[in-house]
């Protein structure tokens, strides 16, 4: 099943969203994403400052999928094509785990557009890969994904002190996961 995946990329539908694949053509909504100082705030990267550094990230997502490492969506509203998020997910082979981590524009949070996500991909994660545990880490700083986070199931594991280099800083990291039995004792 896994190999499955990796050969024609899939797309995810949702009520109000369409998950699918970043292309060079969405590298100004990349660009718009990941220059938001709000949106690097939690995360690996500095704000970007070119075209450039969007163009180079795609490129980067387009070759962990060929090279069968990680998915990473676009996500768009279905009314619009124009990419507001992405979602970013590893998968280890064989099918025992995968990790993700998200972002989205600000002018788009607290509108229930992670938590439908997320919800999303444990579906497919699940159903198409059939992988047996998902996790993702936040800062302890950032409220809005740990919520995200409980919302969709996830059980808080424990916290990583001084775990990641985040905007600048240190954080302590929370560990998340939800197990796939856990998932379907939810889902009946």
């Amino acid at each position: 099943m896994a190999d499955e995946i990796f050969s024609v990329f899939p797309e995810i539908f949702t009520e109000r969203l369409v998950l699918r694949e970043i292309k060079q053509e969405d590298a100004e909504s990349i660009y718009k994403l990941r220059s938001n100082p709000e949106v690097a705030r939690y995360e690996t990267f500095k704000p970007y400052t070119n075209i450039k550094q969007a163009e180079d990230t795609i490129k980067w997502f387009s070759d962990d999928y060929k090279n069968k490492k990680a998915i990473t969506w676009g996500i768009s509203l279905k009314e619009s094509h124009e990419i507001i998020g992405i979602l970013h997910c590893e998968i280890e082979i064989p099918k025992v785990r995968a990790d993700f981590g998200y972002d989205l524009r600000p002018e788009y949070w607290n509108k229930g557009i992670m938590t439908e996500t997320v919800k999303a991909l444990l579906d497919f994660t699940f159903n198409k890969i059939d992988v047996y545990r998902i996790e993702s880490a936040v800062s302890t700083q950032n409220y809005g994904s740990a919520r995200v986070l409980e919302k969709s199931g996830f059980i808080k594991e424990g916290i990583l002190r001084k775990r990641s280099f985040l905007g600048g800083s240190l954080h302590d990291m929370i560990f998340f996961s939800i197990l796939k039995d856990e998932y379907f004792s939810v889902c009946e």
